[in-house]
């Protein structure tokens, strides 16, 4: 204990009763802070009765002692689990404090907080002048971090470090997440599948067990296990273990690692053995009840469901009946956790007679991290599945709970991660049918994922990079932000700012900016495009693969196909014509483009105040920022080679494979740009899951790849020439849809040649004109192989412009377009979308008619406007009617009928509207909001 200085008054430490285990670590942590700052401090169990010395008050429940109470009596204790109460006692002119907490995790929250605060305090400061008043609540019932056991060694290295565990679970409590979950047997090539055997042998069963496993290894295991649940439970951390495999029978879950025969150098040497179809369901039944037994303290069992967990469809039903049973009788007070990809309605039926509190858990946006909503419209393939997002689910009456997984280890798996914005807007999503809370994977989920279990684990930065003394530490923004926000949206800015600053000195506010605003770049890719096989945390890693060679990115369709434009969809309508609110390829990029652009900025600035004397973590900081700055420049370009590589292909106009070439050749630049940025800061071979997916090796490697991608787009253009000269005499042309005026407008076409000739011999022009004023012409000049150019001057780009194409040739003329037609350009400067203002109603009974307005406006008037709607059900389509303007000028509505209001299911909405120039709108807009409107109905009794 420090002695108390002569100028230092001593701090009055008084705790009101005996706390429990995790109220107990918060005090620790506070009498170290305390401590650390070299504040004297003694501790006591009444109020000092002079003024002379400032004290701090420590208590969960009312005291019965009569001078706490008097300095009590104008205080209302907390009383909601998890409750902070932070308050300044100044009526005794001590500049003492109260510290108070709805349970024993919440005192904890509190005393963790003034800890943190303390040790935020300058040498000459009040040691408690960054402490400020709290009121707080949770504002998400469970926040819960998850981790996977994917390879042998680097599980180990981490289980059986009880210093390593104690600092992981200390950032854990101090961001106040309040679950840690503990996954077996995830695609592990057959570790851990199932756990049981790792850490117990099971009575009537002695054929099971695990290939050169004694049972000095399975007290280990089983004694790590409970300690790390005793650990949790000292920081308040709820624990689940994840049962994800019941029997090992390879397919999905052997990873990428070869089904060898077991022998000694097999890397898989140490798999259960014994398990069989005669043999699964009683050991699974005896195993889990033994289970319950040896780990009493285990909070939550979460169990996997489907047949990736290694049961047939014939297997699931008597399976999953004696697993019921088992819970009943041995787990009593353990929830039940069910991932729900396939799993059937009979089985949640099944759950629910027999008593089980079971609870639903489902992937947020696919294996990846999306926008921070759940998807307006899941991928077709997935419409009437349950393989993510809520499906048909979250029907009333309500009977079972839900919860949350954000599967953002598939996205973010080695680069840093920090917006704020982001978590608010999740965190609210997952009230969404009072949803119970939500997981998000720890950073570097996958590390190792599909390596022999018995190589070491790779160190993620080089040596010169490394600021810190475990790999998670690098990651704390993730942590501070989902944990803290999650707990409180309203979580005071301070409690990340001070961090940024004591780390980065006067440049902590920009890095901060930097990498909130570079956080925004994944979940956007994720969003807009998204070829389908990547779908899996096992094959795609939009952090580091070029996501496919052009022809496939160009066809894949978005994760959200309601609020984006494919890029097949926009080249569509640039051919066929339509409009669309949707958010259209072009202006994808044009975000892309703007924020990679103010990322370097920000970085340049950073990196300007820091000077010369960068630390190593700035130098990996801006590395990470730069590779995502740079990888939405790629994304950006691409989005352009993609739609000219599709106007080609529809329309077989050279100068879009010209372009689709140039685009594709942009992109790989920005790819070699991030590839410079990341320079040697990472290990050459991130092994972060299959090698043969993409999904290991470096940043590097994906450019050889890319090299060989733009090969074939040149080779194409040979390849088209040659089909196109046995097609004859026709006019290539991809049209203008909208333009500028008062700008040139250039006019190109692919002339091809008559049959038996290898090059067109003629003339080609372009009549044009406005409305149905005078035409003019103006003849394409020749640019080879085809290509015919010439440009309509400025002057004569106004409203109304409308223009034709002709070639002829001694044998015989084509046009575009076809008989006699004219192509319309749309000349305005107008690029805003309408503007629309709606209120959204509280509630809705259900079986009546509802009727919706909405006031939009525009410049150059609204086109139409229209209502999407359908229940809360993703197997659904969405209902569209148009809103029918009213006698109030810019005022529409619409009437959903009264059928449509199934009480079964919530309803939800959107509005869409388009001008007459083009521009159209989804409201709300997924920028600023979750982009649709949920409205509850009013259900009978």
């Amino acid at each position: 204990m420090p002695t108390p200085s002569k100028t230092e008054k001593p701090y009055v430490l008084i705790v009101e009763q005996p706390l429990g285990p995790a109220a107990s670590h918060g005090l620790a942590a506070l009498r170290r802070a305390l401590e650390e700052r070299g504040v004297a401090f003694c501790e006591g169990t009444s109020i000092v009765p002079t003024t002379d010395h400032p004290f701090i008050l420590v208590t969960m429940r009312e005291s019965s002692n009569p001078d706490i109470m008097r300095i009590m009596e104008p205080v209302t204790l907390p009383r909601q689990a998890e409750a902070v109460l932070i308050k300044k006692l100044s009526s005794l002119g001590r500049g003492s404090w109260l510290i108070a907490g709805g349970d024993d995790r919440g005192l904890m929250y509190a005393l963790l907080d003034v800890a943190q605060r303390i040790g935020w305090a300058a040498p000459d400061e009040d040691p408690l002048a960054h402490v400020v008043e709290a009121e707080e609540a949770p504002f998400i019932r469970e926040r819960s971090l998850s981790i996977y056991t994917m390879h042998k060694a680097y599980f180990e290295s981490r289980f059986f470090d009880e210093d390593y565990l104690r600092g992981y679970l200390d950032i854990l409590a101090a961001d106040r997440f309040n679950t840690f979950a503990l996954l077996f047997g995830y695609e592990s090539s057959g570790y851990m599948a199932p756990p049981y055997p790792y850490f117990f042998d099971v009575e009537g069963f002695p054929e099971v067990g695990v290939r050169g496993w004694d049972a000095a290894q399975q007290a280990r295991y089983l004694h790590a296990l409970n300690r790390l649940v005793a650990l949790c439970h000292e920081r308040g951390l709820r624990i689940t273990l994840g049962i994800w495999d019941h029997i090992y029978r390879g397919g999905v879950q052997q990873g990428a690692l070869a089904d060898t025969e077991a022998d000694d150098a097999d890397p898989l040497y140490e798999r259960v053995l014994g398990l069989s179809d005669e043999n699964l369901m009683p050991y699974s039944v005896a195993a889990l009840a033994k289970l319950l037994q040896l780990v009493p303290g285990v909070d939550t069992l979460q169990f996997r469901m489907h047949g990736e967990s290694g049961l047939t469809g014939e297997e699931m039903d008597h399976f999953w009946a004696q697993i019921y049973d088992v819970m009943l009788e041995h787990g009593q007070g353990v929830g039940f956790d069910a991932r729900v990809k396939e799993f059937p309605d009979r089985l949640i039926d099944l759950a629910l007679e027999k008593g089980v509190p079971i609870r639903l858990c489902t992937k947020y946006w696919m294996e990846q991290m999306g926008p921070p909503f759940h998807p307006t419209h899941v991928h077709p393939q997935n419409q009437h599945d349950r393989r993510h997002s809520y499906a048909d689910l979250l029907r009333y009456p309500r009977r079972y709970g839900f919860f949350w997984r954000l599967w953002n280890g598939g996205t973010n798996r080695v680069l840093l991660w920090g917006d704020p914005d982001y978590v608010r807007r999740f965190a609210a999503s997952t009230q969404l049918y009072d949803g119970d809370g939500f997981d998000v994977n720890e950073p570097l989920a996958t590390k190792m994922a599909a390596q022999n279990h018995a190589l070491t684990p790779f160190e993620l930065l080089r040596p010169r990079y490394r600021h810190y003394r475990w790999e998670f530490q690098r990651y704390w923004p993730f942590y501070r932000l989902f944990g803290r926000l999650g707990y409180n949206p309203d979580t005071p800015a301070d409690v990340w700012e001070t961090e940024f600053a004591r780390r980065f000195g006067d440049a902590g506010a920009t890095v901060q900016e930097a990498l909130a605003l570079a956080s925004r770049i994944l979940p956007r890719i994720v969003a807009y495009t998204y070829p389908y096989n990547l779908f899996p945390t096992t094959r795609g890693w939009v952090e580091k693969e070029r996501m496919e060679d052009l022809p496939a990115y160009a066809q894949a369709l978005p994760s959200d196909t309601k609020e984006f434009a494919s890029l097949a969809e926009e080249a569509e309508r640039r051919i066929t014509g339509g409009s669309s609110g949707k958010i259209r390829p072009q202006a994808t990029s044009a975000w892309f483009e703007a924020t990679a652009a103010c990322v370097l900025e920000l970085v340049d600035q950073a990196q300007a105040l820091i000077g010369d004397g960068a630390s190593a973590e700035f130098a990996a900081v801006s590395a990470d920022l730069r590779i995502l700055a740079h990888l939405a420049r790629y994304h950006a370009r691409r989005i352009y080679a993609a739609l000219h590589w599709l106007w080609f292909q529809k329309c077989g106009d050279r100068y879009e494979l010209d372009d689709a070439i140039d685009y594709e050749e942009e992109a790989i630049g920005a790819w070699r740009d991030l590839v410079d940025a990341a320079g040697d800061v990472y290990h050459h071979d991130l092994c972060m899951g299959r090698a043969d997916a993409g999904l290991a090796g470096h940043w590097l490697d994906e450019l050889a790849a890319l090299e060989r991608g733009l090969a074939t787009l040149r080779a194409e253009g040979t390849a088209r020439a040659v089909a196109d000269s046995n097609v004859g005499l026709s006019i290539r042309h991809v049209p203008a849809r909208g333009h500028t005026p008062g700008q040139a407008l250039t006019v190109r076409a692919t002339v091809t040649p008559q049959r038996g000739r290898s090059s067109f011999a003629g003339i080609v022009w372009v009549r044009y004109a406005i409305d149905q004023g005078p035409w003019r012409t103006a003849r394409l000049i020749a640019e080879g192989g085809g290509r015919h150019r010439t440009v309509i001057p400025a002057e004569e780009v106004r409203p109304g412009l409308r223009y034709a194409i002709q070639a002829v040739c001694n044998v015989g003329a084509a046009a575009y377009p076809l008989e006699g037609k004219t192509q319309t350009v749309v000349v305005s400067d107008d690029g805003q979308p309408p503007t629309v203002e709606h209120t959204p109603p509280n509630s809705a009974p259900a079986r009546q008619p509802l009727t919706l307005r909405a006031r939009v406006h525009d410049p150059s008037g609204v086109a139409w406007v229209r209502l999407h709607y359908r229940p809360v059900n993703q197997c659904c389509d969405y209902t569209i009617l148009e809103m029918q303007p009213t006698r109030t000028r810019g005022l529409y509505a619409a009437t959903i009928p009264g059928e449509a209001l199934d009480p079964t299911y919530d309803l939800m909405y959107l509005i869409e509207a388009m001008d007459g120039a083009g521009n159209g709108v989804l409201w709300p807009s997924l920028e600023e909001e979750t982009p649709y409107i949920i409205v509850p109905l009013k259900r009978p009794s």
